[in-house]
């Protein structure tokens, strides 16, 4: 490799590991909503890569200010200390280039050994910034370790505004405490929602508490589905079939403002919306989940004749959003019965599949046969299968359908299927794998294939013939170390019709060791991102012929290895090995 290459190489390496940093970061910081752990998070990994002797966060506070929540190599009595900033971030700056008149408190920076500011902008707006002080080597920052620091604030920002968000939330749980009259009717209307997973008893117990606590006849509630906003309760309006315009829709942006997102609609709001005007609604309250707005609720004028109060909406906020969890959990409720039902279908096909694969091996005069399946699924599409036709011939197949999960094992059931159908009819080698190619081919879209290899092989004169129909090539090691790879053949099965393969042809020597596999054991990635891959495969057949294992040791032996190698990483693919030796 010259030294281009190489250097470009390890540039590679760089960036991967960048890459790989910033996405474990990311795992961390979303997993958190607690402001001073994603902010401290935030620090420690540039802080420990870059040696860097001192840091400090910040995050937004009510004000428009910016208070310092974290500090590492700083005394801690900084903390809690406001910062204010009118410079205009748009990237990571050195704190000495920042004008005196935009930031007042550069002089305390500086005094705490502060030289680099990296904004944290969220929608172009300033949610925090990490701050940190020289390097122990006194090196400057390079423009790699500013591009870094970039796209880590890039991707705290959104956990810094969630954790924010929650904060203020926080707060707003706490001054609504302090209702306790609201809460004891939320809380006895909860007991209500929380007797009833059916949406249309929650959704009346809505509208009958709203009626009786508002006073008001005029009711529309709207839930999200797919595409709109539908129709799901009303009361005292005929128009059962009322839909809300895109205009009408548009109103939801105006609908966060005030009173946690619940409002009066002006008159002039009204004109403007003649369908709401005409039903005489007079409030909108957005129902939210998860800070979503998952849907509306329109009233009508109180019977009383007085404009809804400020707490009144308040109410009808909060309990609109208790209606959407009790909501939610009916829809995750009918999700769960719909997910064990079809987990239960499932095992029955995992049950069927197994069926499906040999789970014991002929026993042939002068042969040792072995093989296993490990699905990533509960079921696959790795096919196996050894079986005599005759006592002269022995058939050997491992296949590899494209794809995981169900539709995968259907197909490969498909293939089993065909295999052991058109091989009844005598029909020589060739003939077989160009019918299963048409039978695959009839039967699948474009995007479906099937990799494939074939061989039947004589047991009195060990002669064996195969096909290869772009599988993983199998190896044929002999006793001596020696290995051939099994190749000759033609096209994956299902990609075009008419496709004629050739016939390799190997005469089987005693101690000899066939080795097929599936590509989930040579593409098998360990925690770092490394692939097991051929090269390894083969050294470790090697050894395990050179120690003279016999095959069904060799198989358990190379899965040993696998699991060692991806201890930690999930598996992505479906693991097949199937394996014969000549014992005599």
């Amino acid at each position: 490799m010259d030294e281009q290459s190489q250097s470009l190489r390890h540039r590679l390496d760089e960036r991967g590991v960048d890459l790989k940093s910033l996405f474990e970061l990311g795992h961390v910081l979303n997993a958190s909503l607690d402001i001073k752990h994603v902010l401290n998070s935030c620090l420690l990994t540039p802080m420990g890569r870059m040696l860097i002797s001192r840091g400090l966060a910040l995050a937004a506070d009510e004000n428009g200010g910016y208070v310092i929540k974290v500090v590492k190599g700083l005394p801690a009595s900084v903390l809690e200390k406001k910062v204010a900033f009118d410079y205009k971030f748009t990237k990571p700056s050195l704190l000495q280039d920042i004008p005196d008149e935009e930031c007042s408190n550069k002089v305390f920076l500086l005094s705490l050994g502060i030289e680099l500011i990296v904004p944290m902008l969220s929608a172009n707006t300033l949610v925090g910034a990490i701050c940190f002080g020289a390097k122990v080597t006194k090196q400057d920052y390079t423009e790699k370790e500013i591009e870094f620091l970039s796209s880590l604030s890039s991707i705290a920002a959104t956990a810094v505004e969630n954790a924010l968000v929650f904060l203020r939330l926080e707060t707003a749980n706490r001054q609504l405490d302090k209702k306790v009259q609201e809460l004891n009717t939320l809380f006895s209307i909860g007991k209500e929602l929380n007797s009833t997973l059916d949406t249309d008893k929650i959704l009346n117990i809505f509208v009958l508490t709203i009626m009786g606590e508002m006073a008001v006849n005029k009711i529309l509630v709207y839930l999200q589905n797919d595409k709109e906003m539908a129709l799901v309760a009303s009361k005292g309006v005929k128009q059962e079939s009322f839909k809300i315009s895109q205009k009408e829709l548009a109103a939801l942006e105006t609908a966060h403002t005030a009173l946690d997102g619940a409002r009066l609609l002006s008159e002039m709001e009204l004109e403007e919306l003649p369908a709401w005007y005409d039903l005489g609604i007079r409030a909108v309250i957005p129902m939210r989940i998860q800070d979503k707005t998952r849907g509306l609720l329109l009233v009508g004028p109180k019977m009383s004749g007085q404009i809804y109060q400020k707490d009144e909406l308040e109410f009808l906020s909060t309990l609109g959003n208790r209606v959407m969890i009790s909501i939610e959990n009916s829809r995750l409720f009918q999700e769960t019965l719909e997910k064990q039902r079809l987990e239960e279908e499932i095992a029955i096909a995992r049950e069927i599949q197994q069926r499906l694969l040999p789970n014991s091996f002929p026993r042939v005069q002068g042969f040792e046969i072995y093989g296993l399946n490990i699905p990533s699924l509960q079921v696959g599409g790795d096919y196996f299968d050894c079986f005599a036709l005759d006592d002269q011939r022995l058939i050997f197949a491992v296949g590899d359908v494209s794809g995981k999960g169900v539709g995968a094992a259907l197909l490969m059931s498909n293939l089993h299927a065909g295999l052991h159908t058109i091989v009844q009819s005598k029909a020589d080698l060739q003939s077989i794998v160009a019918r299963l190619n048409e039978l695959i081919y009839e039967n699948t879209n474009f995007d479906k294939f099937i990799t494939f290899f074939y061989a039947e092989i004589n047991p009195i004169s060990k002669k064996m013939s195969y096909v290869n129909a772009g599988h993983n090539p199998p190896y044929i090691f002999h006793a001596d170390g020696a290995y051939e790879l099994l190749e000759e053949g033609g096209l994956i099965l299902g990609m075009m019709p008419g496709v004629e393969y050739e016939i390799g042809k190997v005469l089987l020597q005693p101690g000899d060791r066939l080795v097929a596999f599936t590509d989930g054991v040579t593409e098998a990635r360990a925690v770092s991102g490394d692939m097991f891959e051929e090269d390894r495969l083969e050294r470790l057949i090697g050894r395990a012929v050179g120690e003279n294992l016999g095959i069904r040791q060799l198989t358990d032996f190379l899965i040993q290895e696998l699991e060692i190698f991806s201890l930690g990483a999930p598996q992505a693919d479906d693991i097949t090995m199937l394996g014969l030796q000549v014992v005599d």
